[in-house]
């Protein structure tokens, strides 16, 4: 995996991270690791239709692993704010044979992408509340919502299908494996090269439940996070427009870009279409592969554990005036700071 290209995103992470300033306070810092699953939306959708809006078009079968970690610091005398850096690796996929719509079953295209996300976010605390549920055992629940900027690099790719009319062409060469997985950008299986380094904007919300030690101290937090990504792209999963002509394509890149067989074709059932629906006939004659319309998404839902640096933390100051019992007599007997 070749290292991502983030000059802006780098700037800013120098900007915000390298200031005398942000070293100045116990609690400012935390620091944590994220692990959870992902999945994407489009031209690879579930469903009986074409095409639902959104997320439910995804397919939950093809749901992959997403982790990482990040650092985080309040930028906000009152802990409202935070900038929150992340190191993320997610993996989507998805498959035709898993929809019951039959021209994209009979279409029979599929891929998978290892993707590597480095983002700088804003995060702002919307809402907070505290938790008692023993004598010296309390924390805070806090939901926060956030957004920001991320360089994507991504790897979109494909196997060679075992029914595949050009299959027993490839079988034959030597040194043929039919497990191999093969890069399709440097194929361009629609005949357009895109880029596999990408611009995306993360936003989401997540819960965090941050638990509080006597006298005031938070040492670690837990919690749980929904993030989408706006890519303004349409190559995640290869697919956007129409079949190319194969004649124009390289090696394996032919095979690949129409995997259509009469195998899969009966499979999905009499609405699926002949080879000639989902194959390249001329340029006179556009066949569509893909709908580049719809720009690809992707998300995760992940649970983070954070670890709060530079022991107490002195950021929790405004949770103490609104929870807090100045005479003592409240929920918190102590004064406390529950933000982080």
């Amino acid at each position: 995996m070749r290292l991502v290209h983030i000059p802006t995103i780098g700037l800013g992470l120098l900007l915000v991270f390298s200031s005398p300033a942000s070293l100045s306070g116990q609690g400012d810092w935390d620091i944590g690791f994220t692990a959870g699953m992902s999945n994407y939306m489009g031209d690879i959708g579930d469903g009986k239709v074409s095409a639902r809006e959104f997320v439910w078009d995804l397919q939950e079968l093809r749901t992959r692993p997403a982790f990482g970690a990040f650092a985080r610091r309040k930028i906000d005398q009152d802990g409202l704010w935070h900038v929150r850096a992340d190191l993320s690796r997610i993996h989507i996929a998805g498959h035709d044979e898993d929809t019951e719509y039959a021209p994209r079953r009979g279409r029979n295209l599929h891929f998978r992408n290892h993707m590597t996300e480095v983002s700088i976010r804003m995060e702002r605390d919307l809402f907070q509340k505290p938790l008692v549920w023993a004598r010296q055992r309390r924390a805070m629940m806090t939901i926060r919502g956030f957004i920001g900027i991320a360089r994507l690099e991504h790897n979109p790719q494909a196997q060679l299908d075992p029914y595949n009319r050009l299959y027993d062409q490839f079988a034959s060469q030597t040194g043929f494996n039919p497990d191999q997985w093969y890069d399709l950008a440097p194929l361009q299986t629609e005949g357009i090269a895109y880029e596999t380094t990408l611009t995306t904007i993360p936003f989401g919300l997540s819960a965090v439940v941050a638990g509080q030690k006597k006298g005031g101290a938070t040492d670690f937090y837990l919690s749980m996070e929904l993030g989408i990504r706006y890519t303004g792209k349409d190559y995640l999963d290869d697919i956007s427009s129409f079949y190319a002509d194969p004649a124009q394509m390289e090696g394996i890149g032919a095979a690949l870009s129409s995997q259509s067989n009469q195998q899969a074709l009966d499979a999905a059932g009499p609405e699926a279409g002949s080879l000639t629906a989902h194959s390249y006939i001329g340029e006179d004659i556009k066949v569509i592969r893909g709908n580049p319309v719809n720009e690809d998404w992707y998300g995760t839902l992940v649970v983070s554990f954070g670890k709060v640096l530079n022991g107490r933390s002195n950021s929790f100051n405004r949770s103490r005036s609104r929870y807090g019992n100045k005479r003592g007599g409240g929920l918190f007997k102590k004064r406390t700071r529950m933000r982080f």
